[in-house]
C-alpha cells in the first residue's frame, strides 16, 4: 500500500538523526545529574574547576584572563579565549557548576554533531544514515568522554562538538560556517589548531570548498607554532609554564627512554578501546586513523601521570580524527544491502565504555556544599581566599584564590578537616600553615565540625 509504506519509509530515514539527537539528550541529562551531584560532594579540585572558575570569574568583571593560581596572564599558559563564554553566563548565575554543566552540553552534543559529521562522510543511502547513527549515538558515552566528564571542567570539551560541525559545513560546501566554527574551536585551546587542520584536509577534497579548506588548514598550521612558541612566552613575561616540565625529562631520556614511553600499554589500550567504540571502522582508512597519531603520540611521551594514559580530558583530542576516520572507513564497505542491524554497531562503544570508563555517580556523602557555603556566608564576596583543594571551586568567584600552603596575612583561610588532599598538595606545608593560624593574630570566624574559617590577621 503506498499509501503506508511512504510514511514508513519516512520514519526509517529520520529514525537514525532522531536517535542521535535521543542519545545526545540523555548524555544531557546524564552529566548534568553527574555534575550537580560532584559538585554537591565536593569533588570538584582546585586542578582545574577552581582554577578555570577563577579566571571566568575574573573575565566577567573586566578583571581580563587572571588567576592566583598562576603568576603572569592565563592566555600565556593555555591560549583559551572561548573562555569569554562561560564568563557571560555566569554574569547572570555566577556559580562554578556553570562550568561542569557546559562541559556536559559540549560532551552531550557530540552525538547530533557526529552524525551530521558521518551523515556527510557515508553514502546517501538509507544504509549509510543507520550507520551514521548507531556510530554517533554511543559517542557520548565513549570512556573518554566520561572521563573528561568526572575530570572537571576542561575548555577542549568545547571544542571537539565545534570540530564536527566545521567538517560537516566544509563537506557540506559551507565555507564561511566551516572557518567561523575552526575558529571558536581554536579559540577553545592552542592544541586544537591541529584539529582545525585536520578540518581543512577534510573540506579540500570538495570541489566547493577546495581553497578555503587549504586556506583554513595553512592558517592553522602557521598558527600553531606561533601561538605556542611566541605568543604565549610573550605573554607569561618569563613566567616558567606550569607544563614545562611534562616533557622536561624528554631531553636526557634517550632513544630507549622515548621508545619504552611510546610504547606505554596503558595509553595503546585505551586508544584501541576507541578504535573499537568506533565500530572498527578507522581501520578500514589507515591514512585518516594516521591522523590521530600526534595527539596520541603527544600524550605518550608526557610524564604527566593522567596523560600517557589517556586519563582525565587527554584522549578528546582523538575523537575527532578517529569519527572521521570511521565515516571514510565506513564508507569503503562493499556493499550496502547487507547491512549488519545498528545495535551491532553501537554494541562495541557500548562494551568498551562499561568495561573501561570510570565510575560516574559520586561516593562522597552529599550535602557538603550546602554545609560549606554556610560557613563561609560571612566571608566578604570581594575578600581574597586561601582554601583548602576540595572547597576551592565554589569560593573561585573572587579576585584572588589561592591554595592553603600560599595563605597570606590579608587572606581568609578555609580549611577542610575531611577533604581529600591530591597528591599535588603539600602536605608538609599545609599542615604547618593550619598550626600557625591560631598564633598569626587571627579569629576563627566558622568552625562547624569539618569547615573551620579564619579571618584575615588582624581582623
Amino acid at each position: 500500500m503506498p499509501g503506508l509504506r511512504d510514511p514508513l519509509d519516512v520514519l526509517s530515514r529520520r529514525l537514525p538523526a532522531s536517535a542521535a539527537v535521543a542519545a545526545g539528550l540523555a548524555a544531557l541529562v546524564l552529566y548534568a545529574v553527574v555534575a550537580v551531584a560532584r559538585a554537591d560532594a565536593l569533588l570538584p579540585r582546585a586542578y582545574d574547576q577552581a582554577f578555570f572558575e577563577q579566571v571566568v570569574w575574573n573575565l566577567g568583571h573586566g578583571r581580563g584572563f587572571q588567576s592566583g593560581f598562576f603568576g603572569a596572564d592565563f592566555l600565556g599558559l593555555h591560549l583559551s579565549p572561548l573562555l569569554v563564554l562561560p564568563a557571560a553566563l555566569e554574569r547572570v548565575w555566577p556559580d562554578a557548576r556553570v562550568l561542569s554543566l557546559l562541559q556536559a552540553l559540549a560532551l552531550a552534543a557530540t552525538a547530533p554533531a557526529g552524525f551530521l559529521l558521518l551523515r556527510s562522510l557515508l553514502p546517501a543511502t538509507r544504509a549509510g544514515a543507520w550507520m551514521a547513527g548507531a556510530v554517533a549515538a554511543p559517542l557520548p558515552v565513549w570512556a573518554e568522554m566520561q572521563r573528561a566528564a568526572v575530570a572537571d571542567f576542561h575548555p577542549e570539551a568545547l571544542a571537539v562538538p565545534l570540530l564536527m560541525v566545521a567538517a560537516w559545513a566544509g563537506l557540506r560546501r559551507r565555507p564561511v560556517l566551516m572557518v567561523g566554527l575552526a575558529l571558536a574551536a581554536m579559540a577553545a585551546k592552542e592544541d586544537q589548531a591541529y584539529g582545525a587542520v585536520l578540518v581543512g584536509l577534510l573540506a579540500a577534497t570538495q570541489d566547493g570548498t577546495r581553497r578555503a579548506g587549504l586556506a583554513l588548514a595553512l592558517a592553522a598550521a602557521l598558527w600553531a607554532p606561533v601561538a605556542v612558541g611566541i605568543v604565549m612566552p610573550a605573554l607569561r613575561g618569563g613566567v616558567p609554564s606550569q607544563l614545562s616540565d611534562y616533557y622536561s625529562g624528554l631531553a636526557g631520556a634517550g632513544a630507549g627512554g622515548v621508545l619504552a614511553a611510546l610504547v606505554r600499554p596503558p595509553g595503546w589500550l585505551a586508544f584501541a578501546g576507541m578504535v573499537a567504540s568506533a565500530a572498527g571502522l578507522p581501520l578500514l582508512c589507515p591514512r585518516w586513523l594516521l591522523a590521530a597519531a600526534p595527539p596520541l603520540l603527544f600524550d605518550l611521551l608526557s610524564s604527566h601521570d593522567p596523560q600517557p594514559r589517556l586519563g582525565l580530558q587527554y584522549g578528546l583530542p582523538l575523537v575527532f580524527p578517529l569519527v572521521v576516520a570511521a565515516g571514510l572507513g565506513g564508507r569503503r564497505r562493499r556493499t550496502w544491502t547487507a547491512r549488519l542491524p545498528a545495535p551491532a554497531l553501537a554494541a562495541p562503544a557500548l562494551l568498551v565504555a562499561i568495561s573501561l570508563g570510570p565510575g560516574l555517580l559520586p561516593t562522597a556523602p552529599a550535602g557538603a556544599l550546602g554545609r560549606l557555603l554556610s560557613c563561609t556566608a560571612g566571608v566578604p564576596a570581594a575578600a581574597p581566599v586561601a582554601a583548602d583543594d576540595d572547597v576551592s571551586a565554589p569560593l573561585a568567584g573572587r579576585p584572588r584564590l589561592a591554595p592553603i600552603t600560599d595563605a597570606r596575612a590579608s587572606d581568609w583561610v578555609v580549611r577542610d578537616r575531611l577533604g581529600v588532599r591530591p597528591s599535588y598538595v603539600d602536605a608538609s606545608r599545609r599542615e604547618a600553615v593550619i598550626d600557625g593560624l591560631a598564633g598569626a593574630a587571627r579569629s576563627p570566624a566558622c568552625d562547624d565540625g569539618r569547615f573551620q574559617v579564619w579571618a584575615p590577621a588582624g581582623a
